[in-house]
């Protein structure tokens, strides 16, 4: 094998290992959160050397950055949730879309549910390297929270009103996403199927719109 070839066969292991590695931790994040989520959890789903992440990535927080920054291409390429359709319906059902959408990952396990299972997460106890993150590129979650709650006010509204109720709203799904398997035990024992998350969808567009309509 010449030294070009033994050059690709290194380049293509690097690749792989590095795709393994965002692959891995975007799923151990979305279980555990950042505190949580252990270098060496990740590196034995990834099958790979604890050095690997530092050698790709610079370490544990470098390696959360690119899992963040591949959540938000996704949520951007994707468009699982377009400002132009929650635009095109009225203020209720942009809000019952809105939560319906975040509200996915209690009955799907895809790839854009880990993610949101990952900022689910960050709503409670964010970490340096997500708030880090978020002062570049803030979420789409709370972009588009902030869409919907503009519906509600009156555009004379203080800038801190609508970032109280921004947040507000944007944490209402982030609690059951991120909770869901506690919630499935006693003493709570819910159950999430296609017909609870559409009760739940009610019930916390219902609620959301009686505070929204007192603001």
């Amino acid at each position: 094998m010449s030294n070009l070839d033994q050059a690709r066969v290194a380049s293509r292991s690097a690749e792989t290992t590095r795709a393994a590695l965002i692959k891995a931790a975007t799923s151990v994040f979305a279980e555990y959160g950042y505190d949580g989520g252990s270098v060496r959890l990740i590196t034995q789903r990834a099958m790979a050397n604890q050095a690997a992440v530092n050698y790709h990535f610079g370490g544990k927080d470098g390696l959360y950055r690119e899992v963040l920054i591949a959540a938000t291409k996704t949520f951007e390429q994707d468009s699982f949730l377009c400002p132009e359709e929650l635009d095109a319906r009225s203020p209720e059902e942009a809000l019952r879309l809105y939560l319906h959408q975040f509200l996915l990952p209690l009955v799907k396990r895809d790839r854009v549910s880990r993610y949101l299972r990952i900022f689910a997460w960050e709503s409670v106890r964010p970490s340096e390297a997500f708030n880090a993150f978020i002062m570049a590129s803030p979420p789409r979650i709370f972009q588009l929270a902030e869409r919907v709650v503009k519906r509600f006010l009156p555009e004379e509204a203080p800038a801190e009103t609508v970032t109280f109720a921004t947040l507000w709203l944007a944490h209402q799904p982030m609690f059951f996403v991120r909770d869901a398997e506690r919630l499935a035990r006693a003493p709570f024992a819910l159950k999430f199927d296609e017909a609870s998350l559409e009760r739940l969808v009610d019930t916390l567009a219902g609620f959301s719109l009686r505070g929204l309509g007192n603001l």
